[in-house]
C-alpha cells in the first residue's frame, strides 16, 4: 500500500474528517470538509474540480417533552413544513436497519396526518437518525427517539418548526495517475448525519490510500459526492451530468473499517460488512478469498445497497464495500469509539488488493 505522509495517515484522515462535526449536506461542516479534501488532493498533485448543485434544504428545530422532561430526540427530516406547537404525537417503532435507507420509513409514515415519534432501537439508548428523500415530504411533523423511550411517550408534546430553503453543495472530482493509463473511478460519499468517523471517515481514508496506490499504473478519477443521506442526491446530480466516463468503479461506502469494542476496549472489525460484485466477474473466487481476511462477506445480489447500487444502475461495473455497525447514524460515531488505526490499515490493504484483482 502506498504510504501516506504523517499528516495524511489513515488515522489522521479519519480524525480530521470527524472533527468537522455533523456532515449534513449544505452545512458549514460540509463546506469545510470539501475545502479540506480539495487542498489535500492539490497537495498530492491531482487535478481537482468542484461541481456545485442546488437542492431543497430542510431547516428544522424540534423539541419533544413529556411530563416536563425533554426527551432526547432528533427531527425527522423532510416530514412537514410549518410551525406546530404543543402537538401530541403517535409512536411508531422502526428497526435499526431502516436508518440507512432513504425510503426505509415510508411504509410506516404513509397516510399519517398526526405528528409522529419514530422509536428506533439503537445501542446505549442512542438516537439513530434516518436517511430521507429531499423531494418527498411525508406530510406530518415528526421526531426520532431512542427505542427505550417508546413506552414512555404517553401525552408527549412536540414543538416543531421547519421550512424548505435553497441549499447548495459541491461534489469533488480529482484526477491523478498517468494520463493514458487504464482508467478507474474510486468513489466515496462525503456527507452524513453525524461526525461519522466509522461510517464515513474510514471509507474516505481507505479511498484516498487506494487512489494513491492505483495511480501508479491507472488513471484514477476520485469522486467524492455529497448528499448521501438525502437519497444520494449529489451522486445522482453527478451522473445526470455525464459523470460516468468509463465502466469500472470501486465504491468505498459505509463502515469500511468501523469497529466494535468489547467492554474492555478491544476493537474488532464489525461483522455486518459486505463486499459486492457481479456474479459473472472472472476474479470472483479470488475476490471472495481476499476480502474475507478483513471480515467482509462477498455477495452477488441482484439489488445492491448504498451508492454502489446507484453507480451500478447507471451501467458501471462495480466493486462495492458497504456495512453497518452499532454506532451507525449516532452522535457517538467518533474516532475513539469506532476507529482503530491497525484495523483501518488491515481494511485498506485488503480493499486495495481486492481492487487490483477486480481490475486485473
Amino acid at each position: 500500500m502506498t504510504s501516506l505522509a504523517a499528516d495524511r495517515s489513515l488515522v489522521a484522515i479519519v480524525e480530521r474528517y470527524s472533527a468537522f462535526g455533523a456532515h449534513l449536506t449544505g452545512s458549514a461542516a460540509d463546506v469545510a470538509t470539501t475545502a479540506w479534501l480539495t487542498d489535500l488532493f492539490v497537495d498530492i498533485g491531482a487535478d481537482t474540480t468542484r461541481l456545485p448543485y442546488r437542492f431543497d434544504r430542510f431547516d428544522v428545530e424540534s423539541t419533544l417533552m413529556v411530563d416536563g422532561v425533554t426527551v432526547p430526540s432528533l427531527p425527522l427530516y423532510y416530514s412537514a413544513v410549518g410551525e406546530f406547537g404543543d402537538v401530541r404525537v403517535d409512536v411508531v417503532r422502526a428497526p435499526f436497519a431502516t436508518c440507512g435507507h432513504a425510503r426505509g420509513l415510508e411504509s410506516m409514515l404513509a397516510g399519517r396526518s398526526r405528528p409522529v415519534a419514530v422509536a428506533v432501537d439503537g445501542p446505549d439508548e442512542l438516537v439513530v437518525q434516518c436517511n430521507r428523500v429531499p423531494t418527498e415530504l411525508s406530510g406530518a411533523p415528526g421526531v426520532i427517539v431512542a427505542g427505550n423511550w417508546a413506552e414512555r411517550l404517553d401525552g408527549a408534546l412536540l414543538n416543531f418548526r421547519a421550512e424548505l430553503v435553497s441549499g447548495r453543495s459541491e461534489n469533488l472530482i480529482a484526477e491523478l495517475g498517468p494520463a493514458h493509463a487504464s482508467p478507474v473511478t474510486i468513489t466515496t460519499p462525503l456527507t452524513a448525519w453525524t461526525p461519522a468517523a466509522g461510517e464515513r471517515g474510514t471509507g474516505l481514508a481507505v479511498a484516498i490510500a487506494m487512489a494513491l496506490d492505483l495511480a501508479r499504473d491507472h488513471r484514477v478519477t476520485f469522486v467524492a459526492c455529497t448528499g448521501h443521506e438525502l437519497d444520494h442526491s449529489g451522486l445522482r446530480h453527478y451522473l445526470s451530468t455525464g459523470g460516468l466516463a468509463h465502466g469500472r468503479v470501486i465504491h468505498l461506502g459505509a463502515s469500511v473499517a468501523a469497529v466494535e469494542r468489547s467492554p474492555d476496549g478491544v476493537a474488532e472489525l464489525g461483522a455486518q460488512r459486505m463486499a459486492l460484485a457481479d456474479a459473472h466477474h472472472p476474479a470472483l473466487g479470488a475476490l471472495r478469498e481476499r476480502v474475507e481476511s478483513a471480515k467482509w462477506t462477498l455477495l452477488t445480489p441482484e439489488a445492491w445497497p448504498g451508492e454502489g447500487g446507484t453507480w451500478r444502475e447507471a451501467g458501471a461495473d462495480v466493486l462495492s464495500f458497504v456495512g453497518i455497525f452499532s454506532l451507525f447514524h449516532t452522535a457517538a460515531d467518533v474516532p475513539s469509539r469506532s476507529e482503530d488505526a491497525h484495523l483501518t490499515e488491515v481494511a485498506a490493504s485488503t480493499a486495495i488488493d481486492a481492487a487490483r484483482l477486480f481490475l486485473s
